[in-house]
């Protein structure tokens, strides 16, 4: 956090000083009473909780913003008060005044499938030249905005943002937040129907990138090549779209895309120049996140044939496609940091195109934000065709949410003694130990809050060699 004096943001945040006196120098600003450390300002949103009078004579100097200025008048003037009228409104008041502070670009980014991976490609980008403050693995949540609002602070020459979203409303929160000029739309699939409930529905939540966005000096990059995109009227914003896909007539546009050794490799188009690109990561949808990653750096101002280099050191996402050497000298892939049916149908088809000859073998599980309605078994049952259009050899379904992708694989033809159902890790085990072998290929694509369960936790332990 940039350290700001108490007379620097009072004007800002509005109130009278009640309690206390000085001019003391804020190094921390906290939403709950517990957080209070030495150079605290803690806007008081969470008045249910208990004042721990000990940490409040413990550190010093600690200035409150409340509506409730009563529930400080015992801890003497050592602790300043200063009273508003609407403490949530005081503390939006802190946002913008913060956020205000700081003319550097920040890049936001969404889409059901690659966030997490696309946003530490443009970060990994950005550090070659600046400090970059970004969101923390894929962790995404609305409620930590303002730690790393707050991790904003002189030396910092650019933000990358990860915005997710969970119910309507939550990208206009990360944009209220962050007002990120340059904007990310990787792609839309179905998903978060729990928060959502119809697809359409979670459409016009990831639609919610285009809210106060300036159609003059903002920047929107879309993914040319995605249906539901398409969708989306942009037709305010046309002079400010950066296109990137493979389809004719993008600014970024791969050609000549194919798998290496660890890789992608492609060419990028963009105004009338080529670029040779290796990108760390199976699958054509890096290929889409590399594209990506590279039109928001530009737009960041890092020029294309930089951003290239930089993507072939990139160090892949853990748990996003990892490929082990597994029991037996079986090939593992990795892919159980989240679960999605784009991200499911996008882990099979690698498995196939770089399977050849072997055995693949898929352990397909649940979805949790699908929830168990209409719209989510119509997904299950399209993760079944997908088994059967990438030809899997072997499908065990885990979860009773997603035994739909089991039954409609049989329903298409697969062979009942290829396809089996559990809920346990160890019988899991019991089913796989007879098929590893050096010509097996094991794809495991289940939520990491079944894989955190022990028995799998055991299961992976075993057949994951290196």
């Amino acid at each position: 956090m940039k350290w700001l004096y108490l007379n620097e943001l009072v004007p800002h945040i509005g109130g009278s000083l009640v309690q206390g006196e000085g001019n003391p120098l804020i190094k921390n600003v906290v939403t709950k009473r517990y957080k209070v450390d030495n150079h605290t300002l803690l806007i008081d949103l969470y008045t249910k909780r208990k004042i721990n009078s000990k940490l409040f004579k413990k550190f010093k100097p600690i200035v409150v913003v409340t509506e409730k200025p009563q529930d400080f008048n015992h801890l003497g003037d050592d602790v300043i008060v200063i009273k508003v009228e609407d403490v949530d409104e005081a503390y939006w008041k802190f946002i913008d005044y913060y956020r205000s502070l700081f003319d550097i670009p920040i890049i936001g980014v969404t889409g059901t499938c690659g966030k997490t991976t696309t946003k530490e490609m443009i970060k990994h980008i950005l550090e070659k030249r600046y400090k970059v403050q970004a969101t923390y693995k894929s962790f995404n949540g609305g409620h930590r905005n303002h730690r790393y609002l707050l991790g904003i602070d002189e030396t910092t020459g650019v933000a990358v943002i990860e915005m997710g979203v969970d119910s309507p409303g939550d990208i206009t929160f990360y944009i209220k937040y962050f007002r990120p000029q340059i904007r990310v739309l990787l792609n839309i699939d179905v998903y978060h129907l729990v928060g959502c409930k119809t697809p359409e529905r979670y459409l016009e939540a990831k639609a919610e990138i285009l809210h106060d966005l300036d159609p003059v000096n903002g920047t929107l990059i879309l993914n040319a090549d995605d249906e539901n995109i398409k969708k989306i009227d942009v037709s305010k914003f046309r002079n400010i779209i950066l296109y990137f896909g493979f389809s004719d007539g993008c600014d970024f546009q791969a050609t000549d895309v194919a798998y290496d050794r660890g890789g992608m490799r492609f060419t990028l188009r963009h105004q009338n120049q080529t670029y040779p690109v290796f990108v760390p990561g199976y699958g054509k949808h890096n290929v889409y996140n590399a594209l990506a990653a590279i039109a928001a750096t530009w737009s960041a101002g890092v020029d294309i044939k930089e951003a290239c280099e930089r993507l072939a050191s990139f160090n892949q996402v853990i748990e996003h496609l990892e490929f082990h050497s597994g029991l037996g000298g079986c090939t593992v892939i990795d892919d159980t940091w989240n679960v999605t049916p784009l991200s499911m149908a996008n882990a099979l088809q690698v498995m196939k195109e770089v399977a050849g000859s072997k055995t693949k073998i898929a352990i397909l599980g649940y979805m949790p934000q699908l929830g168990d309605g209409e719209y989510a078994q119509q997904e299950y049952a399209k993760m079944g065709e997908k088994v059967i259009e990438t030809q899997v050899d072997f499908l065990i379904v885990v979860g009773d949410e997603a035994k739909e992708i089991g039954r409609k694989a049989l329903e298409l033809g697969m062979d009942p003694s290829k396809v089996y159902f559990s809920n346990s890790g160890t019988e899991i085990y019991e089913i796989l130990h007879p098929l590893l072998n050096e010509e097996a290929i094991v794809l495991f694509k289940i939520p990491h809050r079944v894989m955190v369960q022990d028995s799998f936790k055991e299961l992976k332990a075993k057949i994951i060699v290196s």
